[in-house]
This record gives structure tokens, sequence and C-alpha cells, in this order.
């Protein structure tokens, strides 16, 4: 008897481990194998923006380091294979328009979004990893996202104007949320309800993994991007590899909604397909019953300035 108690005592030990490790750590204590302090929270004479954005969106946006490892080591993990490289600050002359990037990403999202799933770091470093073929951006652990500034992201602009440079360079940005989304749909906590009886179940990627490795011996594009379009469409999800599971359809459908207008979304993805409209409007009510926050209206926005700089 005692023995089947242990277990179930364990068990439930388990089950709310892993609970707590999928919400936002309100409060952070790093581990001491990674050398990191245990006041997690900007220093009283960081700069006014950093700190407005952690108080406001509970988002560490940072620039200063003292040590590469306080770069590489992250409080739920560490970057083994780029620690060996020597992390460079931003220059002293660009921080600022690191900054202001990055409030004027967080002003289009929802504080209550932002503080329950966003992850908590933003590191701006001018190197990250090999000083000269290093990453543009690169997540460490699931909580922070490392981010040279300036961003040679190909196909980015140099920044003119840090008070627009999130609209206008449309490259940048995707980019950034490319890699934001990704980390949220590995943070979120619940699946959204009902959303997955919509259209076809997730086969982990067994159906575009089979027309990929097609590819792979037939040698044909258009073939292979036909069947995965037909892939997507007739299941009904919003890219081919959304297939794969339910945080890799929410991380597409955020990234979309979150930079492209209504009028554009419905054209390219949803009239001709019930299945994706359902799952639309299920994600952006979602969100505004759950986060009070118009997420189309947001896209809708970053349109509408993007277009000015056309």
């Amino acid at each position: 008897m005692k023995k089947i108690e242990y277990i179930l005592l364990a068990g439930a030990a388990l089950i709310n481990m892993i609970f707590a490790s999928c919400t936002k750590e309100s409060e952070i204590l790093p581990s001491e194998e990674v050398g990191l302090e245990q006041l997690f929270k900007p220093k009283a004479n960081a700069n006014p923006i950093e700190k407005e954005l952690y108080e406001n969106y509970n988002v560490w946006v940072r620039t200063e380091f003292t040590d590469s490892r306080e770069v590489y080591n992250a409080y739920l993990g560490q970057d083994v294979n780029n620690a060996r490289y020597p992390a460079v600050k931003v220059d002293e002359d660009k921080k600022e328009s690191a900054y202001i990037y990055m409030k004027t990403l967080l002003s289009n999202v929802s504080k209550d979004y932002a503080k329950q799933v966003m992850p908590n770091e933003v590191f701006f470093i001018k190197t990250y990893g090999h000083p000269l073929y290093g990453y543009q951006f690169n997540v460490v652990a699931r909580n922070r996202l490392a981010f040279v500034w300036p961003n040679s992201t190909y196909g980015a602009q140099p920044v003119v104007d840090a008070n627009v440079h999130y609209y206008k360079d449309s490259v940048l940005t995707r980019e950034v949320w490319r890699n934001l989304s990704e980390m949220i749909g590995s943070r979120i906590p619940e699946e959204i309800p009902g959303f997955e009886k919509i259209g076809k179940p997730y086969d982990g990627g067994a159906a575009f993994t089979k027309i990929r490795d097609q590819y792979y011996i037939d040698y044909d594009l258009a073939k292979r991007n036909r069947e995965w379009q037909a892939l997507a469409d007739q299941a009904g999800y919003l890219d081919p590899y959304s297939s794969f599971s339910f945080k890799a359809e929410y991380a597409a459908f955020l990234k979309l909604i979150l930079l492209e207008s209504y009028e554009n979304i419905n054209n390219q993805y949803l009239k001709d397909n019930d299945m994706r409209r359902q799952k639309y409007e299920l994600f952006v009510k979602y969100f505004k019953d759950k986060y009070n926050w118009d997420i189309q209206a947001t896209g809708n926005k970053y349109r509408q300035e993007l277009n000015k700089y056309k």
C-alpha cells in the first residue's frame, strides 16, 4: 500500500512540474550552475526603456553584460556550442535604436499576453557565436532570444529611423516574429478549445515528410510544392508545416495575423477554405476572450504602416 501511495505522490509531483514548466515564470530563480544573479530584473541605473518594458510586459530587454557567460547562459539552460566565442556588446551609439525597436514591437502586443506567454528575455548583442559566421538570432533554452543588432538577416534594411524601423523593415520584423512565435508556441500552457477538431488531426509531420522524401527521389520541385499545398488545403491547415502539431499551427497563425491585414489573409488563406476560416475565427476570438486583445486590429495596423514605405 505504501508503495502505491509513493507512486501516486511521485506521479502527482511530476504532473505539477510539467504544468509549472508550461507557464511564464513570474519569479525567476536561476540555477547556480549557470552562474546568474538571483535578482532577475534591470538594474537601477539601466536604460529607462529597459526598465519600462520590464515593468509593463515582464520582458527584460538587455544590452549590458560583464561576461560572455551572461549571454550564453539562461536560467533554463545554456548554449554550450557557442559559448567558446566571446559575445560582443552592441555599440553604444546603436543601443538606443535597439530599445526603441523592441518598445515598438511590444506596444503592438497585449500586456496580459506578454506577461503570460512571451519569452522573458530579449538579449541584444553585436555578435553571437563565431564572429564571422555566427547567428543573427538564437534561442537559448525557451526563455531567451539572442538578437544581433544591427541585424544582417538577408534582405533586412539598415536602421535609418529607429522609431519606424519595426514597420518599415518587414523582412526583419517577420524574422523576429518567426523566432518569437515559435518560442511562444513551445511555451503556451493550453490548446485553444475545439481548434484541433476543425479539419484533420495533426500527424507529427508524417504526410509532410513523405512528400519531402519523395522529392529527394524524383527532384520534382513543382510536384512537391503542389502536394504540400494540397496537404494544407485538404486538411484545413494554415500551411504545410502546420500539419506537425497544434503548437506549429499556433505559431503560424500568430505570426500571420500580427503582421497582415484581414483583407490579405482572407484573400490568400480563408475565402476558399471553410476549415481554415473556422480556425482563424476561433483563434481571433480566443485572443479577444482570454487576453482582451484584438489581434487582427494589430495586423491591420502593421499592414497600413508598412504600406507607407512601399
